[in-house]
């Protein structure tokens, strides 16, 4: 019995060991940047550019729906009059009709080029919401320190910004040392088919092959990830797959005082709840491991004993993380209905009933699994499972974060706030971007806008009161002039 004790005793001791030592073997926690030099940026008069883009109304409706092609021209003669150096000094391009493509020939065209992305469009402003708007949606106000309006968040800010960046660094009279490619989408919203991917096929076609491309897609803030304390940064190096179903069931219509032991609207409703009460596995694996890794050493210490023994502890961690929407979309295809539809009246038995179901799928799965699997949940022969439309998207390729391309990335995301040790995560996007083109021909394809967000900001995305503050405008300015004048840091 003793020796048993020993053994145990024993047992307890070295695993505390072994916990204690892979914390302490944590790397140290990012040191501040330190000074960064001084870019000179005029944020005031950037920010009456970025509003009277806001002004125009570059909406994308539902997939399908007709595009107000003026207010895209608007935007376009807006970026040659608003940047008339840029406009002069770069090679343009209409793809699709209405996405634009600039090209910045560098000194050395031997040189892998670089791609900065953004989307011109933005989405629409439900009617039931515009009184809860404190200035009107496409008014674009400068008001109390913001510019007001669609499209400041998501994602005229980032077009903007970078247009902002090279036109001062011509009148400086840089030169980048390689080919940068702007490319501006319009229709990122609904998917980038018609506008991004057809700019990447473009330049693909030309034998484009990137030593870096930036898009949307993470952000700085505070409270990004529980056990931060702080402010951090997120870096999306991948992106989840996109998909949606329709289910629809059949069953015999007629008069609902006589209803079969089956309905079409039973059979849909017990369909929609077995999808919700059988999700999708969930796995710490993939970017989602790779961020909490990253995020160990800024911790507090008891969340760094768990996170840098995740071979033992993962399980730990998977059930904390599936406490919260957040957490559970890191982790696994998520499942959302989305859309209901049956019956033409009360007392009159639908026919036919139908849902749809959205579903964003992690990496490692693809829409043909996660479709297998559905068709497997429902398993009713009254309903049939069938994609809703021609939008179906794997998930990205995921982006090395061991590149010197991710190194200029995180360094510039550190400059913007010098004085802070600010942690610089990798993450998995849950919502798409226009950069998911480029999964096939690079992996070094990064999403972040440059933009820190205040309280609230997050909702504002898509949201009632989308806005900037011109000083944190002035900030993304800086960081698209910081990280085109460190291009020449990556490799040949």
């Amino acid at each position: 019995m003793k020796k048993i004790l020993f053994v145990l005793v024993f047992g307890v001791v070295a695993l505390g060991a072994v916990l204690v030592t892979n914390v302490v073997r944590l790397p140290a926690p990012p040191a501040a940047a330190g000074e960064a030099e001084a870019i000179t940026i005029d944020a005031e008069q950037a920010a009456s550019r970025l509003a009277r883009s806001v002004r125009l109304a570059t909406i994308s409706y539902a997939s399908g729906a007709p595009i107000d092609t003026v207010a895209f021209r608007a935007f376009h003669a807006l970026v040659a009059t608003e940047f008339p150096r840029l406009h002069a000094t770069l090679q343009r391009e209409l793809v699709g009709g209405l996405s634009l493509l600039y090209t910045w020939r560098g000194s050395d065209s031997s040189q892998a080029p670089v791609v900065l992305m953004g989307h011109m469009d933005v989405v629409p402003v439900p009617a039931a919401n515009l009184a809860e708007w404190t200035h009107p949606p496409f008014g674009g106000v400068i008001a109390d320190g913001y510019v007001w309006g669609r499209g400041t968040l998501d994602d005229k800010t980032t077009v903007l910004a970078t247009l902002e960046a090279v036109e001062r660094l011509i009148e400086s009279g840089y030169v980048p040392p390689r080919t940068v490619y702007l490319m501006f989408g319009h229709d990122e919203e609904n998917g980038g088919r018609f506008g991004a991917r057809a700019i990447v096929d473009t330049l693909v076609a030309r034998g484009v092959r990137p030593a870096l491309v930036v898009d949307e897609g993470g952000f700085l803030a505070s409270g990004v990830i529980p056990g931060v304390e702080g402010r951090a940064a997120i870096v999306g190096i991948a992106e989840k797959g996109y998909v949606s179903f329709r289910l629809t069931a059949s069953a015999n219509g007629g008069h609902s005082s006589m209803p079969p032991s089956r309905t079409a609207v039973g059979a849909l409703s017990r369909a929609v709840m077995a999808l919700e009460a059988n999700p999708f596995p969930a796995s710490i694996d993939g970017p989602t491991r790779g961020m909490l890794e990253a995020m160990a050493p800024s911790a507090s210490f008891g969340q760094r004993v768990a996170l840098a023994n995740l071979w033992l502890t993962a399980s730990v961690v998977e059930r904390a993380m599936l406490g919260s929407p957040l957490g559970a979309a890191l982790l696994r295809t998520t499942t959302a209905p989305t859309m209901l539809e049956a019956g033409v009246k009360d007392n009159v038995l639908p026919p036919v009933a139908e849902a749809i179901v959205n579903f964003r799928i992690r990496p490692g799965e693809t829409h043909e699994s996660v479709l297998a699997r559905v068709r497997e949940i429902v398993n009713d022969s009254l309903i049939s499972v069938d994609y809703m439309d021609s939008v179906r998207v794997n998930p990205s390729p995921v982006s090395s974060v061991d590149s010197p391309a991710y190194a200029l990335v995180a360094s510039t995301i550190r400059s913007l706030v010098p004085a802070e040790q600010l942690p610089v995560l990798p993450y998995l996007v849950m919502g798409g971007t226009d950069a998911k083109y480029w999964g096939a021909h690079t992996d070094k394809a990064f999403r972040f806008l440059p933009v820190p967000l205040g309280d609230g900001d997050q909702a504002r995305i898509h949201g009632v009161n989308e806005r900037i503050r011109v000083e944190d405008y002035g900030v993304a300015v800086g960081f698209f002039t910081r990280l085109l004048r460190g291009i020449d840091q990556l490799p040949d």
